[in-house]
């Protein structure tokens, strides 16, 4: 799986070898959580940043491939007659590759709307599970290595949905991802961003 993940990477910057590219950077913020087979889970603040390119390949049609650095997680609290109390959080750091293809609708002279669907591709560089817990007076924390120290797995495979608002060269979006494969037993990635951008 690692070795597939750098193919792509190599393969995102040969693209560039051709004309018409645009390049662009992003940030943003938003919420994830895991979803399947667990209960309880809330949802995490998280953020990305990610720097991409833009390659028309039909008219209003653009292939836009993203190399991300993407926060996921989520959280679970557990509280049973205020005595005893469980939080956990889940933080995992992701290099990610959207590769999405958009379709560009123009609004006026200054705004274009782009909408955007694809798979992305991610491999994950760290992951952490920090927890607290408290019974009466009673109180201990512990924090270990989801990848290392668990069975989770480090490469992620799901599907990128977004639509940016474009005005000159700045743009406002937001994103949705919904991981499709587990990284743990019985759990994915689900992800959603705001993000604000800027093309050269």
């Amino acid at each position: 799986m690692r070795n597939l993940f750098s193919l792509l990477c190599v393969a995102m910057f040969a693209i560039t070898a051709s004309a018409q590219i645009t390049w662009n950077v992003k940030g943003g913020a938003g919420f994830a959580t895991c979803y399947g087979d667990a209960e309880g889970l809330s949802s995490h603040f998280v953020g990305k940043i990610g720097v991409g390119i833009e390659k028309p390949f039909a008219p209003n049609w653009s292939v836009m491939p993203s190399l991300e650095v993407a926060w996921k997680g989520a959280k679970y609290d557990y509280i049973e007659d205020d005595y005893y109390k469980t939080s956990e959080t889940l933080d995992m750091f992701y290099i990610q590759l959207p590769i999405v293809a958009a379709y560009r609708f123009n609004l006026s002279d200054s705004w274009n709307m782009t909408l955007k669907a694809g798979p992305y591709f991610a491999y994950a560089i760290s992951g952490k599970m920090k927890g607290d817990y408290s019974m009466g007076d009673y109180y201990d924390s512990d924090d270990f290595d989801v990848f290392d120290d668990g069975d989770a797995k480090r490469f992620d495979l799901g599907l990128d949905f977004g639509v940016d608002f474009e005005y000159h060269r700045f743009v406002l979006g937001a994103e949705y991802e919904l991981g499709l494969t587990e990284f743990s037993e019985g759990l994915k990635n689900a992800a959603a961003y705001v993000t604000i951008g800027y093309k050269f």
